[in-house]
């Protein structure tokens, strides 16, 4: 990891106003008629066409409905004018929406047209988002480098020689690139976290139940899997955020809904005397040293802000083996799903998952649960205590790409992956709110972000320290050069 960067970090693209401005100011300027939704979405697909060919962070582009869309935007009437209005974005290659193919990132899917739109694509549509297209992915989410036999594999806008991290590897790396403002995606054990910090921009995955997996059941992997906003700016997350969030009727999960404006509001709150907890030890594997470099200098940062710095973690051991279970159980009935003719087509690795899954009885199974959710609640009592903890996002630099764990097996690889992740996956356990921001650079220019994990339900608790974090080292304006 010690090649020199492509494409250097530290030389700022050239602005075009459209493609890096920020999604808040974005709607703000076509509301105000100094930008048009048309002129914003053309300047996006300009962007898309440029620079998607050498990093494949989109799958599927829908140009002339976003044109469409985005006329339509400019003929609304002030009052019926939304939170988003003519912001373009784009929704992970696992987020159904009625006019564009998703594949999951698998080939047997690709090509599908599932006929039906997500609630959470619905949501941002209505909200007046500009669907641009949608992003790339590992099979079914279940690696952490954006590569399949579906697609090319995703690049990191930093260093092309790099991978964006994954599973929301398409996401990020669009986001970063100036693709798009925002982007949804989902996180089932860091997979929006993780490629935030891969490529230098802000990623959540809100609490368990804060947004909504309809029409599809909410029990994706036990309720692990969450969607959440990926954007360049800790006010874009809580932006995107506010109109995601809402239960669905029949939801297990569903939070009560929270007042509009809720979430960009906490931006402009100062943080106060919050108890921040730090670590950078992880429950297995280690942090290189090129990352605890820059999370060594974002600790004090923080103490900077006027919050209570202490060095604390809790206990995040015994959650990897029951997360196995669940993976490997639904990864088999997923497949079950596929017809016995597409079953070839799958990749090595997916059907070794599956056939693990179809090992297991309903007794493991149900012993997995049970112990993930004991171990849960003895790790959530650490937020009793704490309000906040801080930690790495990911232990490691972004992977080369192409890199892929040493180990045959799924447990083998797995573990590795585990490593890779063990700041990340414990939350999806738990169900808490956990954030990614950019903190710095390796001195190969790759970025390094770190996380922030609140109590269940404390979106806001977080943004608002983020912001804060933001606020004293921003860091919007530095830019990969993509030429």
């Amino acid at each position: 990891m010690n090649a020199p960067p492509r494409t250097p970090a530290d030389a700022a693209e050239p602005a075009d106003p459209p493609i890096y401005t920020s999604a808040y100011e974005l709607s703000a300027r076509i509301r105000n008629k100094e930008l048009s939704a048309v002129e914003v979405t053309e300047a996006v697909l300009a962007r898309l066409e440029a620079v998607n060919p050498r990093l494949h962070a989109v799958v599927a582009v829908r140009a002339e409905g976003a044109l469409a869309d985005a006329r339509a935007a400019d003929a609304l009437p002030p009052e019926e004018r939304g939170p988003l209005h003519g912001v373009p974005f784009t929704v992970k290659d696992a987020n159904e929406s009625a006019d564009l193919p998703v594949a999951y990132g698998s080939r047997p899917f690709t090509g599908y047209k599932p006929g039906f739109e997500s609630e959470s694509v619905a949501r941002l549509r209505r909200a007046g988002g500009i669907l641009v297209g949608s992003t790339n992915m590992p099979e079914f989410g279940l690696r952490i480098t954006t590569d399949n036999r579906a697609f090319p594999a995703t690049r990191n806008p930093w260093n092309t020689d790099y991978s964006p991290a994954g599973s929301s590897g398409g996401a990020a790396a669009a986001v970063a690139a100036g693709i798009a403002p925002l982007a949804l995606a989902a996180d089932g054990a860091g997979s929006v976290r993780a490629p935030a910090s891969a490529c230098g921009v802000v990623g959540l995955k809100p609490t368990r139940g804060r947004t909504s997996w309809a029409p599809a059941s909410q029990e994706q992997w036990a309720g692990y899997v969450v969607n959440g906003p990926v954007a360049r700016t800790v006010r874009d997350t809580a932006l995107m955020l506010d109109v995601l969030a809402g239960p669905v009727v029949g939801e297990p999960y569903g939070l009560p809904a929270t007042p509009s404006g809720t979430f960009p509001a906490a931006c402009d709150r100062p943080p106060g005397r919050l108890r921040v907890a730090y670590t950078c030890t992880p429950p297995h594997g280690a942090v290189v040293p090129e990352v605890r470099e820059v999370f060594e200098r974002a600790v004090p940062a923080f103490e900077a802000l006027g919050v209570e710095v202490v060095e604390a973690a809790p206990d995040l051991g015994g959650l990897l083996d029951p997360l196995l279970t669940v993976i490997a159980a639904n990864v088999a009935a997923m497949v079950r799903g596929v017809p016995p003719e597409h079953l070839a087509e799958l990749e090595p690795a997916t059907l070794d998952i599956a056939l693990h899954g179809e090992r297991l009885g309903a007794v493991d199974y149900c012993a997995a649960i049970a112990a993930a959710q004991n171990r849960a609640a003895e790790v959530l009592r650490f937020w009793t205590r704490y309000d906040v903890l801080l930690t790495p996002t990911l232990t490691v630099l972004p992977p080369p790409l192409g890199a892929a764990p040493a180990g045959a097996g799924f447990q083998e690889r797995w573990r590795e992956y585990a490593d890779w992740l063990a700041f990340t996956y414990p939350f999806n356990i738990t169900g808490q709110p956990a954030l990614s921001l950019p903190a710095g650079r390796a001195a190969d220019g790759l970025p390094v972000g770190v996380q922030l994990v609140g109590a269940p339900g404390a979106e806001a608790e977080l943004l608002g320290l983020a912001a804060a974090f933001e606020r004293a080292h921003p860091w919007a304006d530095e830019r990969p050069r993509l030429g």
